[in-house]
């Protein structure tokens, strides 16, 4: 499908050589210790005993890991791409290292940026590629190509490693032109998973479908060796680690973990309310006493007044309130009764007429 890395500078061309640079500061070898030459007839110079190897930070893969002169057919074939394909400067497979496909490209800034962002552009047209398996049915082409176990949510990364020598402001804006011209390629979609009060709101952005892009200089990729704290990916603020630079601490993994640490707030805060209802229960049944009349429990407050200690229970104090009221009721009749019979007899008596 493509060259090994050691074809990557066959005529010597500017670009080229920086594309060999790209890969070797990937790898970060340990540069050997030379000796003298020993001539004929001509006794060997005394060597001082050399210090020990330089210390150079950590590399990633294996020479025989990387690919130049890939092509990546946005249609077509591998042999006769369609106009437009992406044809990456370096391709890097280093699953054992947690980066199953990796694709580079390597920017001397003698392209525009637009130039630069359409290139984004055909790397998602290509991933976006499906064939059929042998099933029949549609899977990523890229799938076939490189294995995507491990692979994190969306599509493999994109690093674009800058080196052309400009200060640090013309380097950073020409990054952030690359950026913004192709924001529709790397950057997620937001989701609004859940809403806490009025002030409260969380949610997950989903990269499927999206091109992480990383972006560092030729110079920190030397310095600091690709697992250092070199790389900017699109749509954050801050320089991270590769690894930190490829993972999506805002997708639905952190929401999900969110999302459980908030149910189990809930469920301890649900569980802290029942023992203290619980609790109270009990203190409240622990001041209570039977009712004289019928046994049920009296408590010293029924929520409106408070009880005196050994009154009776609410149903039997309204019953005997009702009984009391009936009995002054009944009372009453009769003593209107007894008026009004009095009333009448003195009327209506033996003597009644003499008074008419």
């Amino acid at each position: 499908m493509g060259g090994t890395a050691k074809a990557s500078v066959p005529s010597g061309a500017p670009h080229a050589r920086r594309v060999t640079d790209t890969i070797t500061a990937f790898l970060q070898p340990v540069p050997e210790p030379t000796r003298p030459v020993v001539r004929k007839n001509k006794p060997a110079r005394t060597v001082p005993p050399q210090a020990g190897a330089p210390v150079r930070p950590a590399g990633l893969g294996t020479l025989a890991g990387w690919e130049t002169e890939v092509v990546l057919p946005v249609s077509g074939t591998l042999t006769t791409p369609s106009k437009g394909s992406p044809r990456p400067d370096a391709v890097l497979t280093a699953p054992q290292a947690g980066v199953p496909v990796l694709f580079v490209e390597v920017d001397n800034g003698t392209e525009g940026p637009q130039i630069v962002a359409d290139k984004i552009l055909k790397y998602r047209r290509f991933l976006r590629r499906t064939v059929k398996d042998t099933n029949g049915h549609d899977i990523p082409m890229w799938q076939t190509l490189y294995s995507d176990h491990g692979r994190r949510a969306g599509y493999p990364p994109l690093a674009i490693v800058f080196t052309k020598q400009v200060g640090p402001e013309a380097m950073t804006n020409r990054m952030k032109a690359v950026r913004d011209l192709s924001t529709e390629c790397w950057k997620g979609h937001w989701h609004s998973g859940s809403i806490y009060g009025a002030d409260v709101k969380d949610g997950y952005r989903d990269y499927d479908g999206t091109v992480p892009v990383i972006v560092t200089t030729l110079a920190r990729l030397h310095q600091h060796g690709p697992h250092g704290p070199i790389w900017w990916r699109y749509g954050r603020s801050s320089w991270e680690t590769l690894e930190a630079a490829l993972d999506n601490p805002d997708d639905y993994r952190a929401f999900h973990a969110r999302e459980e640490e908030r149910r189990a707030e809930r469920r301890a805060q649900e569980e802290r309310e029942q023992r203290e209802r619980e609790e109270a229960k009990r203190r409240r049944k622990a001041t209570a006493w039977a009712c004289p009349t019928c046994g049920r429990d009296v408590y010293p407050s029924d929520g409106w007044q408070s009880v005196p200690p050994g009154s009776d229970c609410t149903v039997c104090t309204h019953a005997k309130e009702s009984e009391r009221q009936k009995a002054e009721e009944r009372a009453a009749e009769e003593a209107q009764a007894k008026a009004e019979a009095e009333a009448w007899r003195k009327e209506n008596g033996i003597f009644g007429f003499l008074r008419r």
